[in-house]
């Protein structure tokens, strides 16, 4: 049909005459009215003597003359018109007459051509010119680029020179074939919808899908503005997500205050200051109701305060205040898999940052300065005065990496005992030492050795733990279980694998594959988890002197930030690192040789690859190593790969069944002290023929602290490491620590302030407490804040600064709960890290909900969600998005929101969206039943199919 349309439009077709008086009727008014004004105005210069323009109307004596001779009139028709008739210097008839006059001729004319209808002569079937065609087809579709008689032939030029005459445009079969083609390319470019079309310089129909979504976010556009994004990372590409769709809210702040006495005054109206300043009337209004009003509201009073007493200028600091709240009562969501069992309702979600009590976890960090560590417990009134606003900080304690916890209250003691304790142990420090190397040399000694020098049996063992002296055989826990069988469709890609992508895997065949990583052919690969490190260990058989050579290479060439790795020498509970580094962008980094190694038998060297800053994205890494002690050579790759499945621990290729293991560790506190490489104790392990001297050089370095060495150095390491309260030496001393101590100690709190293991306060309240660095670096301080009045509220703080101000509300921001194990598990809790504190179903708390309801009301982050595409996902389910809910309920009208309606209905329309996400989501189901939980998708199973099935119906009802 649109072809067709297309096809005939290329033939012009006379558009009939007007209706005009019967010709009897013309002729009685020639006859009684029209020649007597010829003859008055017009015969003086148009008679048959004059002939003036060689018009002669004096032959003209009745209506058959005229009839027989019409052409001469068209040139009195013209003139008439043009006014130029009589001219101006002769007689002029009145306006009646002159309009009387026209009407006839050109009534006249009319009539006596369609007498002449039926009978025209020869008359050539005319079609439109290639360049009436053009112009006609792009006025008709509104696409300039269309170009349909480009195959066309060129115009002739009839007798008269022009190319649209009749007789000059001929028609052949080849070019009606040509208007055929030219008309199914037009066709090509229509658009199909709902109820009706258009015409799209494309032809694709994803071309006219992106021209739909871009209509819709340039009508989101009009209200909103960009900002806001964040990226995410997806398999190691960089995506911005969230951004855009924002309320401009400082714009319409800087108005409310640049108009705020003219609107008070009643001068101008809401819809007056939105005009002036290009904004919307209807939420101006609403902005302006909410700012002058005055019933309570916890943050909309602060708000109104502020704005009260601002100025113009001040507009952005008032919107940044603004947006702190915004972000601590909404939160964003992922939006690929809304829908699945878990997931959240929508994009924009409000979050509500009251609760009964908060759980305090505040990992203590070595201070830029050196000094001490300084915590400021603080309680504040949560801005509506403090009234009943008792709290309580619920059993203060130090938690210490493989230690027993030191409640708050014992840590002015302890302290105490264990700065006594300390200088005492690190003064003899050599003699430690001197100790180790005996008992090195005859473990059966340690008793012996440990009386005769006056050392303390405890301090000893713990020596010698660091140290890698007599400790038996090092542990391994936390081996990897579960068995893969294949990676991506490679078969011959096996391995062991744990949670969150941890991994080792073998490449058994000869082929180089990527999965996505680069494995090589026989490769041994690993993969870290977020919080965990992947390790192969190599356990000793045999004792011997050894040389050590391999390489590290990091497998993602395109992307990720790395990995850390290490090559250690493990024996019985200490460590030493002997080489270590980053690996990045596929760069491989070979590990220099280490020539005769002293390694017992039980002794663990342990390739060790850790995700950096808590990224294991693209953390795929390919690994080297063999071990050779000059009668036998043992080769990862080759004792691994043939059958990495064949057990964990795995045999080598001498028959020995328990020398390669995989397993893992936490990335923090995995084990007591690992001795970097050049420090010196690691030295002092390496050589033994200088151990007087490192020993009396360990002792200076823990009596007077690595001085001037740079944080990351070797024995400034080592010092934080053996000084810790955490550290393998002092963890001994806890035990000997008298808790009674009364030293005057600026540590820790007063016992006076403590109710047993808890401390009690009243907002607003704030108690310093501070702690040696080196003896609890490293730890973590732990508690819980509860409010203990049934109508009071509080927040809570643990700062290490003290605060200036101790009322008020303060925002605080939101923070993710726990991880995602696999890709289908529903949304993580979100929390405020500083919340309101209030005891539940209290009047207070519902007070707070209700105001903190009234502020999102009014101050959504977004009003839509205009990226439409989702990318926040690698496996998503959702392919265009609508979330605009607030847009509607803030700013539209009723024609404005049925607009976005039809815009919407347009791109589900084009894009058939509802028809792929049937099969899109069955191919997703089947792989979730491989590596996720496919129930999690079943509750989108049917709306889906409904979905498709109502728009199988839209379709059809399209059609006509």
């Amino acid at each position: 049909m649109i072809v067709r349309s297309f096809l005939f439009l290329g033939f012009a077709m006379a558009a009939p005459l007007s209706a005009s008086p019967p010709v009897e009727a013309l002729a009685r008014q020639y006859s009684d009215g029209i020649r007597p004004v010829l003859q008055t105005y017009c015969l003086d210069c148009h008679d048959t003597e004059t002939q003036k323009g060689d018009l002669d109307l004096e032959r003209f004596g009745d209506f058959e003359s005229i009839r027989a001779d019409p052409h001469a009139w068209e040139l009195v028709d013209e003139q008439l018109d043009l006014g130029e008739m009589p001219p101006k210097n002769k007689q002029q008839p009145s306006a009646e007459e002159r309009v009387r006059l026209v009407a006839w001729v050109k009534e006249s004319l009319a009539a006596l051509a369609r007498e002449q209808a039926g009978d025209p002569g020869p008359v050539v079937l005319r079609r439109l010119s290639n360049a009436e065609y053009t112009y006609t087809i792009k006025d008709l579709t509104g696409i300039e680029s269309l170009d349909p008689a480009r195959e066309f032939p060129v115009d002739g030029a009839a007798g008269e020179g022009f190319s649209n005459a009749g007789a000059a445009l001929v028609m052949s079969p080849a070019l009606l074939t040509k208007y055929l083609d030219a008309g199914k390319d037009i066709a090509n470019h229509a658009v199909l919808l709902p109820d009706g079309l258009r015409f799209s310089p494309s032809t694709s129909r994803r071309d006219w899908t992106e021209e739909a979504l871009a209509a819709i976010r340039d009508f989101y556009g009009r209200f909103t503005e960009a900002g806001g994004a964040t990226s995410v990372n997806l398999q190691g590409i960089q995506f911005d997500t969230n951004g855009g769709g924002r309320l401009p809210v400082e714009k319409y702040l800087a108005a409310t205050l640049a108009e705020r006495e003219k609107l008070t005054s009643g001068a101008i109206s809401i819809d007056d200051a939105a005009a002036a300043h290009g904004l919307n009337a209807k939420y101006l209004d609403l902005l302006w109701s909410a700012l002058t009003a005055e019933e309570p509201s916890p943050v909309l009073d602060l708000i109104r305060a502020r704005w009260s007493a601002a100025a113009p200028h001040d507009a952005p600091a008032l919107a940044a205040m603004i947006g702190q709240w915004q972000k601590a009562l909404w939160n964003f969501t992922t939006v690929g898999q809304i829908g699945k069992k878990d997931s959240a309702s929508a994009w924009q979600v409000p979050v509500t940052p009251i609760a009964s009590g908060q759980d305090f976890r505040v990992e203590i960090k070595p201070p830029a300065d050196g000094g001490d560590v300084v915590f400021h417990l603080v309680t504040t009134d949560a801005g509506d005065g403090n009234n009943d606003d008792n709290a309580l900080w619920e059993n203060p304690r130090l938690s210490l990496p493989g230690r027993p916890d030191m409640p708050l209250r014992d840590v002015r003691a302890v302290a105490a005992a264990l700065a006594k304790f300390r200088a005492e142990l690190f003064s003899r420090t050599a003699d430690y030492l001197a100790a180790a190397s005996e008992i090195e040399a005859a473990p059966d000694n340690f008793d012996a050795v440990a009386k005769r020098r006056r050392l303390d049996p405890q301090v000893m063992t713990a020596w010698l733990d660091t140290l890698g002296i007599a400790g038996g055989a090092t542990k391994i826990d936390a081996y990897l279980t579960n068995k893969s069988e294949r990676a991506e469709s490679y078969d011959f890609i096996k391995g062991w694998a744990g949670a969150d992508a941890i991994s080792v895997s073998a490449n058994s065949s000869d082929e180089f594959v990527r999965v996505p990583g680069d494995v090589k052919p026989h490769g041994i690969v690993v993969h870290p988890a977020p919080n965990r490190r992947v390790l192969v260990g190599w356990r000793s058989p045999v004792e011997g002197n050894f040389r050590l050579q391999g390489s590290v290479q990091h497998a993602h060439l395109a992307c990720g930030n790395g990995i850390a790795w290490a090559l250690q020498l493990r024996r019985g509970n200490g460590a030493r690192t002997l080489a270590e580094g980053i690996a990045q962008d596929g760069t491989v980094f070979p590990i220099t040789p280490i020539e005769s190694l002293a390694i017992t038998k039980g002794d663990v060297v342990a390739l060790v690859v850790s995700p950096r800053d808590g990224d294991h994205t693209c953390d795929l890494t390919a690994l080297e190593l063999t071990l050779n002690d000059g009668t036998r050579e043992w080769d990862l790759a080759r004792d691994v790969s043939p059958d990495i499945l064949s057990g964990n621990p795995h045999a080598d290729s001498h028959g020995n069944a328990d020398v390669w293991h995989f397993f893992s560790e936490p990335v923090e506190g995995s084990v007591g002290a690992v001795l970097s490489a050049g420090s010196v104790l690691e030295q002092w392990q390496s050589k033994p023929k200088e151990r007087g001297r490192l020993a009396e050089a360990a002792q200076r370095l823990l009596t007077e602290g690595p001085k001037a060495l740079a944080d990351d150095a070797p024995d400034a390491i080592l010092y934080r490491q053996l000084t810790s309260l955490a550290g393998p030496l002092l963890s001994t001393a806890r035990e000997q620590a008298p808790v009674n101590a009364t030293a005057d100690s600026p540590y820790g709190l007063d016992l006076k302030l403590f109710d047993g293991d808890h401390l009690r306060v009243k907002a607003p309240s704030v108690l310093e407490v501070r702690l040696p660095a080196d003896l609890v670096t490293g730890g973590v301080l732990v508690t819980r804040g509860s409010v203990s009045s049934p109508e009071g509220s509080v927040q809570m703080r643990v700062l290490t600064e003290k605060p200036e101000n101790l009322t008020g509300l303060a925002a605080g921001s939101l923070r993710t709960v726990g991880a995602k194990s696999t890709w289908s598990d529903g949304e993580l809790p979100v929390v405020s890290d500083t919340p309101i504190l209030a005891a539940d179903n209290s009047r207070v708390r519902a007070r707070m909900e209700a105001g903190f309801a009234a502020f999102r009301d009014l101050f959504p982050i977004a009003l839509c969600y205009p990226k439409i595409v989702p990318v926040d996902e690698v496996i998503t389910l959702i392919l265009y998005y609508r979330e605009d809910d607030q847009l509607r309920r803030l700013m539209l009208d009723d024609a404005q929101t049925a607009e976005l309606d039809r815009l919407w209905a347009e791109l589900h329309f084009i894009s058939r969206d509802a028809l792929l996400l049937v099969d899109a989501f069955e191919q997703l189901w089947q792989f979730a039943t491989q590596d996720a939980d496919p129930s999690v998708l079943t509750p989108m199973r049917e709306p889906i199919n409904q979905s498709a099935a109502a728009f199988r119906e839209t379709l059809v009802s399209a059609e006509p």
